[in-house]
Order: structure tokens, then sequence, then C-alpha cells
């Protein structure tokens, strides 16, 4: 009988203990979240972590893509990777954007920019090239990137070894002068075009500085003309003075040539 008096005993000091203490936890807990209430940032638990690869960085920063997409990486539950998808390739210099999931909130972006077939300028222009309509950079697949776009600067990156195309005329006209440089090239196998100036005619700057003036039709075949008196020439006249020379191959029976 006064074992099982002491165990009823220690039965009420634990169930008395055991009525303080709940108290107490629940106390604890409900200050726990009042805490975290009052220190809560809800703009961090709900911001997307976005990893970024940019092939190419001077042409298009992270910063600018960043801004682009901004309101459409706040709900983490209800990202939209495809809308992420269309709303980068709208930049003009992004060619291709991969949007991956990596955890519930980050993301990877890959960014593929625009291949740059030339730099384009207008000749017309007689102020800063920095106006509008005054420069552009023309893409592999024939798209003019104009200044209003522009992050990317000529002397930015000089691995790119771009061609400038020059031209009198308004901005459509680019396409045409892009598609002439290119079957111009093919006609000069090695030489190499630095400049391509249109205006009322078309001339060449070649490297190192040679100068080819084409005229306003028969171009084409005048440049082939060209590269066979050129190779005559290498045979009777040295280097340095037909590559610094000046061809003027529109006359119809010949040329003239200044050095």
């Amino acid at each position: 009988m006064k074992l099982k008096s002491k165990n009823q005993h220690r039965r009420s000091l634990f169930e008395y203990l055991k009525l303080l203490l709940w108290p107490l936890i629940f106390t604890l807990v409900i200050s726990i979240i009042v805490w975290g209430n009052y220190h809560y940032n809800s703009g961090e638990l709900l911001k997307i972590n976005v990893s970024w690869e940019i092939d190419r960085d001077y042409l298009v920063n992270k910063e600018t893509l960043e801004k682009q997409i901004k309101s459409l990486t706040n709900k983490p539950y209800q990202l939209d990777l495809h809308g992420i998808k269309d709303e980068l390739e709208r930049h003009p210099w992004v060619q291709e954007a991969q949007v991956k999931r990596l955890f519930w909130d980050a993301i990877q972006i890959s960014i593929i920019t625009h291949p740059i077939a030339a730099h384009w300028e207008n000749v017309a222009c007689n102020k800063s090239l920095e106006k509008e309509n005054c420069q552009g950079y023309i893409t592999t697949q024939g798209s003019l990137i104009k200044p209003e776009n522009l992050y990317y600067r000529q002397n930015d990156h000089a691995s790119e070894n771009l061609v400038v195309l020059k031209s009198g005329h308004k901005p459509e006209s680019y396409d045409s002068l892009l598609e002439d440089y290119q079957a111009y090239q093919l006609i000069l196998s090695d030489l190499k075009i630095l400049t391509l100036t249109r205006s009322n005619i078309d001339q060449l700057t070649l490297e190192p500085n040679i100068t080819v003036v084409l005229g306003y039709n028969k171009q084409q075949q005048r440049l082939k003309d060209f590269m066979k008196i050129y190779h005559k020439l290498r045979q009777e006249i040295p280097l340095k003075k037909l590559n610094k020379a000046t061809y003027d191959m529109r006359y119809p029976k010949g040329f003239t040539l200044k050095y």
C-alpha cells in the first residue's frame, strides 16, 4: 500500500509539472512567432536566386536583364520559366535564353547573344556617332541593332575584328550593304575588307591600307578585275607601294593607280 501511494504521489507531481510546462511552451512558441513576424522580410523570402551565364557580357549586362525580368521573379511558387525565357529573348542582343529551375527558389539562366557580322555607320551624320540612326551593329542573321538598344561599343572588344559598313542612306538599306560586303569578300578571298563605304559609289578599304573605288554599277566585275591587276602588279611593284595605293576601277578599259 505504501508503494502504491508513493507512485500516485509521483504521478501527481508529474501531472502538476506538466500543467506548468504547457503554458511555458505555448508562451515560448508565441514569442518566437511574434519575433519572427517582427523581423520577417517577405521580399527576401520570396526573392528568387538567379545564377547567370552570359556568353558575351560586353554585349548585354546582367543588371539590364535582371531589371527586365524583375516582375516575373517575385513569385517562386508561380514561377513561369517560359515567360522569363520569352521576355529575355525580347532583348535585341539576346538570340536565345535557356531557363532552368535548380530549386524552388533558384533558377539558372544561360544567355546566347547574337553573333555580330559588322559595325554599321551612317556617314550622312555630321556629328557624334552616338546620335540616333548614326550607328549600329548588324548581326549574322541580318538584324540591325541601333543606338537606343546599344550597350556594345566598337572598341570595347577588339577581338571581334569587325568590318565597318558605312552608308549615306537610311538604316533600312543596311541589309543590301551586308549582302554586297559578303559577295565582295568572297571575291577578294584572303584580302580582308576593313571598310565598305557606300554613298553615291562603293569604295573598299582592304588590309593593310588598300583603297579600291568600284563606282555605282558593275562592282563585282570591277572587283574581279582588280584582283587580276593586283596579282599581276605584285610581280612588278614592291608590296610596300601596292598596299597603300588607291585603285580606281571605274574606267571602261582600264584603271588608275595612285600611291
